[in-house]
C-alpha cells in the first residue's frame, strides 16, 4: 500500500487542498510543486478537512479552480484591486505583499491552463496583452476595466477640446495603503500637457497605470506563469483568445435551449419527464443572471468553455428522491443537480431559487 501511494505521488503532481484554507493551502502547494519543479506532472487535487473528501476524476480540478480564482482577486487579500464600475481586477499598487507570492499566483492560474481548465479570475485585456509582450498605451487597451478613465484620456486627444485648459501636467498618482503617491512622469518640475505632447501623456500614463507602478509584481506573476505557458505558447494567441482560454467565456445571456440539448438525465428523469419539463420552463423564465447562478451552482463556473460554449458544459439532472422540503443539492465536480421530485412548478421555483441564492458550498455533496 504504501509502495502504491508513493508511486502515486511520483506520477502525479498531487496537490492537497483544504476546505478550512482553500487559498492559502493550493499557494503553498503551488510553491512546494514549483521548488520540487513538478508542476508539469498530471494534476491531482485531494481535498481534505470539513467531513468528505473530494475525488479527483478531473471535475475536481474545474470546481478548485472556479473557486480559488475569485479569491486571488478579493481585495481583502491586497494583492489585487477591484474596479467597481467593471469588477474587474488588477494589481494593488500600493501592495506590501512578496513579491515571491505573485510568482505562486501566476504559477496557480498558468497551472489551470496548462490542465484545461478555466480560473475565475477577472482579469482585463491589459493582462494578457502583457502576458505577449504587448505594452497597453491606448485608452482603448484599458477600456473594459477603466471605461470610465478611457473616456477621460480620449477627451485629452480629442481636438474638440483645449487640453492647455485641462491644467494636466506630466503627473501620475496613485493610491496606497499609507495615502497617495504621485510620480513625476518626465522627472520635476513636470511639465504641462499641450496640443504638441498629448499623445505621449496619453501612452505614458496609460504604461504607468498598467506596468510602470506594478512591474514587480506583474514580472514575477508572468515568471510563474511561464513555468506552465512559455512564452512560445502563449504567442500562439491574441490577448482576447488568451483570455477566453484563461478565464472561459462570459455568457450572460446564454441559450437555455441548447443548454437543455445537451442535458443528461438519471435516477428516473428524462426529457418528457414533467418534473424536467417543469424545471425547463422555470430556468427559461429566469433573468440571465439567475440562470448564470444556476450554471454556477451545478458546474461551480458562472462562464462557458472557449471552444464548444455552452455546448461543452457537463449538465446532468439526477431525481433526489420523491416530493421533499429539501433543497436541491449538486455535485459540482461531476456537473450534475440532484433535484427532488417536488410535488408542483412552483414548489420547484421556489426551492431551486433558494438553493442558488444561498450556495457557497465546495466539493462533494
Amino acid at each position: 500500500m504504501q509502495y502504491a501511494l508513493q508511486r502515486y505521488v511520483q506520477l502525479y503532481f498531487v496537490l492537497d487542498v483544504s476546505r478550512a484554507d482553500l487559498l492559502g493551502s493550493v499557494l503553498s502547494g503551488v510553491r512546494a510543486g514549483l521548488n520540487a519543479n513538478v508542476l508539469h506532472k498530471p494534476l491531482k487535487v485531494r481535498f481534505f478537512g470539513s467531513g468528505e473528501d473530494g475525488v479527483d476524476h478531473g471535475g475536481v480540478q474545474v470546481e478548485l479552480f472556479a473557486n480559488v480564482g475569485g479569491k486571488i482577486c478579493d481585495p481583502e487579500y491586497g494583492m489585487f484591486t477591484i474596479d467597481s464600475e467593471t469588477q474587474r481586477a488588477w494589481f494593488y499598487q500600493g501592495c506590501r505583499d512578496s513579491v515571491d507570492r505573485f510568482q505562486v499566483v501566476g504559477a496557480t492560474v498558468g497551472l489551470a491552463v496548462y490542465n484545461g481548465c478555466t480560473v475565475s479570475v477577472s482579469f482585463p485585456k491589459m493582462m494578457y496583452m502583457m502576458l505577449l509582450g504587448e505594452t497597453p498605451s491606448r485608452p482603448e487597451d484599458i477600456e473594459d476595466i477603466f471605461p470610465s478613465l478611457a473616456a477621460g484620456l480620449r477627451s485629452v486627444l480629442s481636438d474638440d477640446i483645449e487640453v492647455a485648459d485641462l491644467g494636466l501636467t506630466f503627473d501620475y498618482t496613485y493610491a496606497t495603503f499609507d495615502g497617495t503617491v504621485t510620480v513625476a512622469m518626465r522627472g520635476n518640475p513636470s511639465p504641462a500637457v499641450t496640443e504638441t505632447n498629448k499623445k505621449e501623456y496619453v501612452a505614458e500614463y496609460i504604461e504607468h497605470l498598467s506596468y510602470v507602478t506594478i512591474a514587480p509584481f506583474f514580472d514575477a506573476f508572468k515568471r510563474g506563469w511561464n513555468k506552465l505557458m512559455p512564452d512560445k505558447i502563449t504567442k500562439l494567441f491574441t490577448p482576447v483568445e488568451l483570455m477566453a482560454l484563461t478565464q472561459g467565456q462570459d455568457a450572460p445571456d446564454f441559450d437555455v435551449g441548447q443548454l437543455q440539448r445537451v442535458t443528461r438525465y438519471d435516477d428516473g428523469y428524462s426529457p418528457f419527464h414533467p418534473a424536467i419539463e417543469g424545471f425547463w420552463q422555470i430556468v427559461k423564465s429566469f433573468a440571465p443572471k439567475d440562470r448564470l447562478k444556476l450554471l454556477e451552482f451545478v458546474t461551480a463556473c458562472p462562464r462557458v468553455p472557449i471552444v464548444d460554449g455552452i455546448s461543452g458544459v457537463t449538465f446532468v439532472i439526477q431525481r433526489n428522491g420523491p416530493d421533499s422540503d429539501r433543497l436541491p443539492t449538486s455535485l459540482t465536480c461531476f456537473g450534475r443537480l440532484l433535484l427532488p421530485e417536488y410535488s408542483s412548478t412552483t414548489k420547484m421555483a421556489h426551492m431551486l431559487r433558494t438553493a442558488i441564492e444561498h450556495s457557497n458550498g465546495f466539493g462533494l455533496v
